[in-house]
């Protein structure tokens, strides 16, 4: 699923498999939150114009209600790799 703004990004459980985290933004470290019920259950950051590409090993991060994006940095665009 790609995400560029906050948001639901999956409405049922899930599991996170990986994520790609792209920064566009030409000086500052941008980051991005995961959130299942308003927890917080996955949080990352990459360097300015750089990308962060991360497998989760074993069986992935479970998001039992859900996933939603709570909040991403501006230039920010996210891949996440997900089993639904």
């Amino acid at each position: 699923v790609r995400v560029t703004g906050t948001g639901a990004v999956f409405a049922g459980r899930t599991r996170l498999r990986g994520i790609i985290l792209e920064n566009d933004h030409a000086t500052d470290t941008q980051s991005i939150t995961l959130q299942s019920n308003s927890v917080t259950i996955f949080q990352t950051a990459c360097p300015a114009g750089d990308v962060f590409a991360f497998n989760i090993p074993e069986d992935g991060v479970v998001f039992e209600s859900g996933m939603t994006v709570s909040a991403i940095g501006a230039n920010v665009e996210a891949t996440i790799l997900l089993d639904k």
